[in-house]
């Protein structure tokens, strides 16, 4: 029989699924995330960039646009260009409808797994005081281990000496952890929303030679259990859906291109 499991690292299934679905957000709604984004970016004195991974059709791109100075504040990027373009468009037409001035937010589409392509942005001299996470880190860890070759292209600045070149397949979320760190400020704060209450385990595991350890990179500041209200129009009693909130905090390690 065909796998059921979708193939999340695949970009063919997203932009599949995005040709179809017009609006979707995963896990809680807005309200309940909202008090820990407006902190986040207020620790920023409000004035910081602000990364959204894995954007999607979600709404939340544009409730963003209220917790900041300026949308430009707001960089959306998602795996597949389909969803970009769409929102980047739908964007557009709501500005027109409204006074003129408004600024748009920005958009891109980044494959957050690609070295070669973190390593671009961070060449534009793009760097984040905030990065949000609204199940990204969940969907990326249920796709295929990823090929690298080691050392990493993206190292720190004193990693071990000139260990043997070789390919390792790795987790994904160690990848994520190392571009993420790499496109982010000291101090700056990693949100995530998951549905899992061991999402970063991993981490606690040993790390291969030639890999920046994800432990040191980015620091555990909170780990949250928070329940979504129940829908008040849901006339079924059901258990309490319980989601899980971190927080990291980007450390003061360097990272640089392994040269």
């Amino acid at each position: 029989m065909p796998s059921s499991t979708p193939s999340f690292g695949e970009i063919e299934y997203w932009n599949n699924r995005f040709t179809k679905e017009d609006q979707f957000d995963w896990l809680a709604d807005f309200a309940l995330l909202e008090p820990w984004l407006k902190k986040a970016i207020a620790e920023t004195s409000g004035h910081g960039e602000v990364l959204h991974i894995g954007c999607g059709s979600s709404a939340l791109s544009t409730q963003l646009r209220g917790l900041v100075d300026s949308p430009q504040q707001i960089h959306n990027v998602d795996y597949s260009p389909v969803v970009i373009e769409r929102n980047r468009q739908r964007e557009s037409e709501m500005l027109r409808s409204l006074a003129s001035g408004i600024e748009p937010c920005r958009w891109s589409t980044l494959d957050l797994l690609s070295a070669s392509k973190i390593l671009d942005l961070g060449k534009s001299g793009d760097k984040y005081d905030v990065i949000i996470d609204k199940s990204t880190s969940d969907a990326i860890s249920c796709a295929e281990d990823v090929a690298v070759e080691l050392p990493y292209r993206i190292n720190t600045i004193n990693k071990d000496p000139s260990p043997a070149q070789k390919w390792e397949r790795l987790y994904p979320l160690h990848i994520l952890a190392i571009h993420l760190a790499y496109l982010a400020r000291p101090g700056c704060r990693w949100v995530v929303l998951s549905y899992s209450d061991s999402r970063f385990s991993s981490w606690e595991d040993a790390t291969p030679s030639g890999l920046p350890a994800s432990n040191l990179l980015w620091e555990m500041k909170k780990h949250e259990k928070i329940e979504q209200p129940p829908d008040p129009e849901d006339m079924v009693h059901r258990p309490p859906t319980l989601h899980h909130l971190y927080i990291l905090q980007r450390t003061d390690v360097v990272l640089d291109q392994d040269t």
